[in-house]
């Protein structure tokens, strides 16, 4: 089940509120102030990111190479490229990624490249030490994605980082989970939930994923992030996960 047309066409019609899903950022509503307090966001959680990675993980740690898989409009990018010397922006909508160059050139930003994500992630090259993903993986498919993060964690390396949030517990009535999957599957569903609460026929379903805890777990811990440490925090009716981890680091590394 591929997510990948709507989110094109969220970041054809609606990028900003595909990626921080608050009325402010509708594109009716986007202004000035509006989009301001979006970017601060922004520049609010990598600082909050480092700041755990540092207290739990490493104290010195620096981001020099960076992913940001998900990328959107280039809300995080942006802030880990004053903090790094490299940032690749990855998205699989290409209406996100031209708008996340656009507002990368406005801030004559220019250590960031940006290229389209598939499931072999094959336009991503190199080595990174610091593999990150907020918002993203709840809206992909759980097989799916945990091959996208098997893929991410193979470019990082030695000492490296690995910064990603997910959703992993619904509380919601298992009746509503299943009015909510039936919106996924039956696009009529969807446009009677988008007439009932004002918005356009069209506008897509976000799909919502919870993935299995120790499954990812051990995913990184197969990959040789050796160290973890597990953020809790709800979403709603979601229970959701920051999770950080660093990968061993070479021998003689400090």
């Amino acid at each position: 089940m591929s997510t990948d047309a709507d989110w094109d066409k969220w970041g054809e019609t609606d990028p900003y509120f595909g990626v921080l899903s608050s009325d402010e950022f509708h594109a009716e509503n986007l202004n000035e102030e509006s989009r301001a307090n979006f970017f601060k966001s922004g520049d609010e959680y990598i600082g909050r990111t480092l700041a755990v990675v540092r207290r739990h993980l490493d104290v010195d740690y620096q981001p020099k190479r960076c992913v940001d898989f998900g990328c959107g409009v280039g809300r995080l990018v942006i802030p880990l490229a004053g903090l790094s010397k490299k940032v690749v922006g990855i998205d699989v909508s290409d209406h996100m990624l031209a708008e996340a160059a656009s507002n990368c050139r406005r801030k004559n930003i220019e250590n960031v490249s940006f290229v389209k994500s598939d499931d072999g992630l094959t336009k991503l090259t190199g080595s990174y030490n610091l593999i990150h993903s907020c918002l993203v993986l709840q809206h992909i498919p759980v097989k799916r994605g945990m091959r996208l993060v098997n893929g991410l964690l193979h470019h990082l390396e030695p000492g490296g980082v690995v910064a990603i949030q997910f959703y992993y517990r619904c509380d919601a009535p298992k009746i509503i989970r299943a009015l909510v999957r039936l919106r996924y599957k039956l696009p009529i569903a969807n446009a009677a939930r988008n007439l009932i609460r004002g918005r356009p026929r069209s506008e897509p379903a976000m799909q919502l994923h919870t993935y299995d805890l120790e499954a990812v777990v051990g995913l990184l811990k197969a990959c040789g992030v050796d160290s973890v440490y597990l953020r809790p925090f709800m979403h709603g009716e979601f229970q959701s996960v920051a999770l950080y981890g660093q990968k061993a680091k070479s021998a003689g590394e400090n």
